[in-house]
């Protein structure tokens, strides 16, 4: 029997005796799998005999960089990039991940990887400036996973997620990507309407879609509005407003230099490539592969 507290009214709920030993005959209730976890950490581990060894160097550093639409903001990037450097490795491969912190930082960081399968702690832990701090791991798991600054006796975390400190791994599968099968309908000689599968080689063009949020007040991550889910901006790859088109565009278009600009893009002439949105340009009949991750605190409706 236990007591829950619901709005100054106190319920009275009866456990289903039975229930629970069914359970503690069966050995009892497991909530953690034991092989769920790798016992690695150690790049001296015999299991990465071999294996393809990926090094993957990061720095944690502390920068200034514009938002474009709400001045500057002061950001804690991997390796002074939003997003950070993307991973790539073939399922099997053993990452070697190096985070640096340089002295001068103000901060410890870390380095939390969701396409690793070793344990958060100790692993994971907190790189004091001037150090560095090595790990290893099997990429195991096909896919997109995040990785961002650990939480492991970091205060903050998600001041220093939501500043910038994030980026991916993408784990190819051993025997490669599938075909992708396009299913429409044609007439045939008889006059029939009839299935036609087309199928088009794995092969394709790959984009990469980070998003964000920014919560600021004067440049600074303001937690009060993220707890608010009041946000500053909506970022893509690092970038407010990284869809809309800019001069390039329409001088590789139709020519004419003012015809797409929005009065809210801050970035318009072509000088300020580096700022710029980029769009996704493809071919009609290509195979498109798109790599999604939102990293923020609000959820993405992706279309």
């Amino acid at each position: 029997t236990f007591t829950a507290q619901l709005n100054a009214t106190a319920f009275d709920v009866k456990s289903d005796v039975s229930a629970l030993q069914k359970i503690r005959d069966m050995g009892g209730l497991e909530l953690v799998m034991p092989g769920a976890f790798a016992a690695m950490g150690d790049c001296d581990s015999a299991e990465f005999a071999g294996r393809t060894v990926v090094e993957f160097p990061l720095t944690g550093v502390s920068i200034t960089l514009p938002t474009g639409l709400a001045g500057d903001f002061n950001a804690m990037t991997f390796s002074e990039q939003i997003p950070g450097p993307t991973l790539r490795v073939t399922q099997g491969d053993v990452v070697k991940m190096t985070l640096t912190v340089p002295a001068d930082e103000a901060t410890p960081h870390g380095n939390d990887m969701h396409a690793s399968q070793v344990t958060a702690v100790p692993t994971f832990g907190a790189v004091q400036p001037g150090t560095s701090k090595t790990y290893c791991y099997i990429a195991e798991v096909p896919g997109v996973c995040k990785y961002h600054c650990s939480g492991v006796n970091v205060a903050a975390m998600d001041q220093h997620v939501l500043q910038g400190m994030y980026g991916i791994a993408i784990v190819d599968p051993i025997d490669g990507y599938s075909k992708l099968m396009v299913e429409k309908t044609a007439v045939n000689a008889n006059g029939d309407v009839i299935r036609d599968r087309q199928f088009y080689s794995a092969d394709a063009i790959e984009w990469q879609l980070q998003y964000n949020q920014l919560y600021l007040t004067d440049g600074n991550y303001d937690q009060t509005k993220m707890f608010g889910h009041q946000h500053t901006l909506t970022t893509v790859n690092g970038q407010a407003l990284g869809y809309l088109p800019n001069e390039i565009h329409n001088l590789l278009n139709n020519g004419d230099l003012n015809k797409n600009i929005f009065f809210i893009q801050p970035y318009n002439s072509m000088d300020l490539h580096q700022q710029q949105s980029q769009l996704l340009f493809s071919p009609v009949g290509v195979h498109n592969r798109i790599f999604i991750e939102n990293h923020g605190n609000e959820p993405v409706f992706f279309h």
